[in-house]
């Protein structure tokens, strides 16, 4: 068939739709598609090129090899998570206010620009007299700037449903979720490579001209979203849900340092503090939240949606394999590259350091997580094609089963390198399925209106858990110390280190996390889209109705027949419970 005569269908023949209401152009869809897969290729890229640059950044700063020392670097990976925590659901909503597109390059410009910035901190530290262990805070501080950029994420994952007709969102999702584990295998073996051979600035440099080129392409390529609502942010949401965040960090971090009961741990000026006014502030914080979040009118968390089962298992299993997801990418870099051996110390080279940890190189490192990487690049698409077929479910239930036996693995074998190399596998393939399997849930679950702000909401909690995670690790791992006798040319001195036990810690916890998702997957109700764009349950044969329940409004027959975000779009919408 000609174009000329594609494009002159009678109006009474069927049009594939995207799930959004728009007319299905595979043009366009594709176009979207490369750029959203484009700025998650990037954006992991530089986050997994952070994690073989661990034990340089110790070298390059000069810090001493203490747990607290660790502490601090993990808090380049959990500064650039607690504010796109924050970010996330502003950029969300604004994106439903303004427009998806328009926010989306005000998050990609920011993170450009960070990204630039972040290999220059030595130099900037150094114009300004900051003494070089100092100068790790510089790069902490641009990394935070730099999470603001995560509101791409939620923004980019919206537009997929407003493009792709509903029955083909998963297999889109799958195809983003492969790219963020191409970035992974890059940044972990192209990272490790260049920071060893020529410093981690270089790893921020060469990024720099690919968000350049995604910023352009974005602004001349993409549409703007056809599906706008006249609200308003939730400042005071998003403030007090930060603010009880980064006290929970704070509170995590300096727990196994100054004690997790010692009101004297430190001061701030004449007035003493110490990790439970951490954590009462942090519960005053999240308790002003919850309060707020229930009388505002656009809250950030909508709690009465948390009442529908679907969305509330999406969210509660968010923040467990963000968790998750956090605790072995940290647990496995440090386990690879961990040692006290070293050629250089203010004693000179020291060695005779027999405990836990391989000694690896950066491109070690990376190479022996490559699989991994790969792992997840290889079924994420597969992953995504069959939430399309049987529905988000079994997805997610394998996805965590998969995280469980991973984990428990690892607690018995994480001496030996090769199940040290392939058990982390089962447990990032697990981690991507439940990814995709949420985002599926979500899609089904809201109305156009609604995307950008619910699917926003998911990521915060995805990304309250991954902010946790780095600062877990380093809290457990710092908790499980010994003293070893080190040889140097002077003779022998003790030398405080990690033990086996923080690391099997730290592995029970990535199990445990993996069982508690897997029993609230149970509760999932299992849907999937019709190739019409209609809802079925996914037990039943192709074209069955979804099983009715007491208290379910009435879904529509027709994924958004009417205008996107009309009243005769969302009058019928109906919910998961």
């Amino acid at each position: 068939m000609s174009p000329e005569a594609t494009s002159n269908v009678s109006a009474s023949a069927p049009v594939m739709t995207a799930a959004g209401g728009r007319v299905y152009n595979p043009r366009t869809a594709m176009v979207v598609l490369v750029i959203i897969a484009g700025m998650a290729l990037m954006v992991t890229y530089v986050e997994t090129m952070v994690l073989p640059a661990f034990s340089t950044f110790q070298t390059f700063f000069g810090l001493p090899a203490t747990s607290q020392s660790t502490a601090t670097i993990t808090w380049i990976v959990s500064a650039y998570l607690l504010v796109g925590t924050i970010a996330t659901p502003i950029f969300g909503r604004l994106g439903d206010i303004y427009g998806k597109k328009r926010m989306l390059l005000v998050a990609m410009s920011i993170y450009a620009a960070a990204v630039t910035v972040a290999g220059f901190t030595p130099n900037i530290g150094s114009a300004l007299g900051v003494s070089t262990p100092n100068q790790i805070y510089l790069l902490i501080g641009v990394r935070a700037i730099q999470g603001i950029g995560m509101g791409m994420f939620p923004l980019g994952f919206a537009m997929l449903p407003e493009v792709f007709p509903a029955a083909r969102v998963g297999e889109s999702q799958g195809i983003v979720s492969a790219m963020f584990a191409a970035g992974a295998a890059l940044g972990l073996v192209g990272g490790g490579w260049i920071s060893q051979s020529y410093g981690w600035q270089v790893t921020y440099h060469t990024v720099i001209p690919v968000a350049i080129i995604l910023v352009v392409a974005a602004a001349l390529l993409l549409r703007e979203s056809p599906t706008l609502v006249k609200e308003s942010v939730d400042i005071p949401g998003v403030s007090s849900l930060g603010f009880g965040l980064a006290m929970l960090l704070l509170g995590i971090t300096e727990g196994a340092d100054w004690g997790w009961t010692n009101f004297n741990g430190a001061s701030l000026g004449p007035l003493p503090w110490g990790v439970p006014e951490f954590f009462i502030l942090a519960a005053v914080g999240f308790a002003f939240f919850i309060w707020w979040e229930d009388r505002t009118k656009e809250p950030v968390v909508r709690l009465a949606s948390l009442k529908i089962r679907n969305i509330l298992v999406s969210n509660v299993n968010g923040l467990l394999v963000g968790i998750a997801m956090f605790l072995m990418f940290v647990s496995d870099t440090i386990l690879f590259e961990y040692t006290l051996n070293t050629g250089s110390s203010p004693l000179g080279p020291l060695s005779g350091y027999t405990g836990s940890g391989f000694g690896f190189t950066p491109l070690t490192m990376g190479l022996l997580t490559l699989p991994a990487a790969l792992g997840m690049l290889t079924f994420g698409p597969i992953l995504g094609r069959r939430v399309g077929r049987v529905g988000p479910k079994p997805i997610m239930m394998l996805g965590f089963a998969l995280i469980s036996i991973g984990g428990f693995g690892l607690i018995w074998l994480n001496h030996i390198l090769i199940a040290v190399v392939i058990l982390p596998i089962l447990v990032l393939v697990g981690i991507v399925g439940v990814l995709i399997a949420m985002s599926n849930v979500i899609v089904l679950s809201v109305s156009p209106k609604e995307l950008g702000i619910q699917t926003g909401m998911n990521q915060t909690f995805r990304n309250l858990g991954s902010a946790i995670g780095p600062v877990l690790v380093a809290s457990i791992l710092a908790s499980f110390t010994t003293t070893y006798l080190l040889t140097y040319s002077g003779g022998t001195i003790p030398v405080s280190g990690f033990t086996d036990a923080g690391f099997q810690t730290c592995f029970a916890a990535v199990t445990l996390l993996g069982v508690v998702g897997f029993g609230f997957s149970l509760a999932l109700r299992n849907y999937r889209f019709a190739a019409d764009g209609t809802r079925e349950d996914a037990g039943t044969p192709n074209g069955a109705p979804p099983s009715p329940r007491p208290g379910e409004g009435a879904w529509p027959e027709v994924a958004h027949p009417a205008s996107p975000g009309s009243s005769a779009a969302l009058s019928s919408g109906k919910r998961l419970s």
